[in-house]
């Protein structure tokens, strides 16, 4: 009877060993139109694609992947985009493709509604192709090390000779904005600096504490810059930076409470909100304020030959 009972755990043992991991999160896909934020594509280390059921569930239906693990996303027109290890992937129904931007140099990739890379000081439109490859937009003074792009194809890049705005062919250096120090641009409406957010509408520093691992977002509606981040006592928040003199702050309140790292965010027009974590978990806001969560599925078909992982062009 124990040698039996001993045959039934190892059984099991091995069933749980080989039982797939779970998942693990890393970024957020844009929705296709910043009106529903529900429609973001949540995106796992190397490449896999979690895309709502339009029924409240995030479900992964294609082995794909690709060669650099990945850190951020973005969308271009229609398509997904996303950055490893410098190499800018673009997402087809096929699976990963890697982009090549640039003979040397890792690029890039700027945040917000226009999708746009840069490799050195070459900047780059990825959702504008010519003779499909991406449309070279500009050659700046410095190298870029910062970069984000707006609905109207503005794009504001980081230097170490300040801000410039790139406007079609035209460049133009934002003399009133600090010339060093910007870590983080929020498409072309915010600059994040160690000593908070830099509102490039209104030329308004706003002195709030971000933490440099926080996700940013525009919300829809007035353009506030939005951020979640993790509290001190436990649990996390959803902040909305209107202006200096408005900033909400909400618990991000589901169970179990946020303790994995927060690693991507969305909020829409009408202050719904996904908030992506390692874990797997998508913590989801409604319209009224309520919070929910998910994790993420696969419902992958059986394993058959097929292409390998996308491979960087290096």
């Amino acid at each position: 009877m124990r040698r039996l009972l001993l045959l039934s755990f190892l059984l099991l043992e091995s069933r749980i060993a080989a039982a797939d991991p779970p998942p693990v999160l890393v970024a957020l896909a844009p929705a296709p139109t910043d009106d529903d934020a529900r429609k973001v594509v949540a995106l796992g280390p190397t490449g896999e694609v979690y895309e709502p059921d339009g029924k409240g569930a995030w479900i992964r239906k294609r082995r794909i992947s690709t060669a650099d693990a990945l850190q951020s996303a973005g969308r271009a027109g229609p398509s997904i985009v996303a950055l490893g290890d410098g190499v800018v992937y673009k997402l087809a129904d096929n699976g990963w493709s890697a982009l090549r931007l640039a003979q040397h140099g890792k690029a890039i990739l700027g945040s917000g509604a226009h999708a746009v890379a840069a490799v050195g000081k070459q900047l780059f439109a990825i959702d504008r192709p010519a003779n499909g490859e991406p449309q070279k937009l500009a050659l700046v003074p410095d190298d870029i090390t910062a970069l984000g792009g707006g609905a109207r194809g503005v794009v504001i890049a980081a230097t170490a000779r300040g801000l410039i705005k790139v406007e079609g062919a035209k460049l133009t250096t934002l003399a009133w904005a600090p010339r060093s120090g910007i870590e983080r641009l929020v498409g072309d409406s915010w600059a994040i600096t160690a000593r908070g957010a830099l509102d490039l509408r209104t030329n308004k520093p706003i002195p709030i504490a971000i933490p440099p691992s926080a996700p940013l977002a525009i919300a829809g509606g007035d353009g506030a810059l939005a951020f979640a981040a993790p509290l001190r006592g436990g649990g996390a928040e959803l902040v909305l930076v209107h202006g200096p003199a408005k900033i909400d702050r909400e618990p991000i309140a589901i169970d179990p409470p946020v303790t994995a790292p927060i690693v991507g965010l969305a909020v829409d027009r009408a202050k719904r909100a996904v908030v992506a974590l390692r874990d797997g978990r998508l913590a989801i806001r409604d319209e009224r304020g309520t919070w929910t969560s998910v994790t993420v599925s696969d419902q992958l078909p059986d394993e058959h030959p097929g292409s390998p992982p996308a491979a960087s062009p290096r």
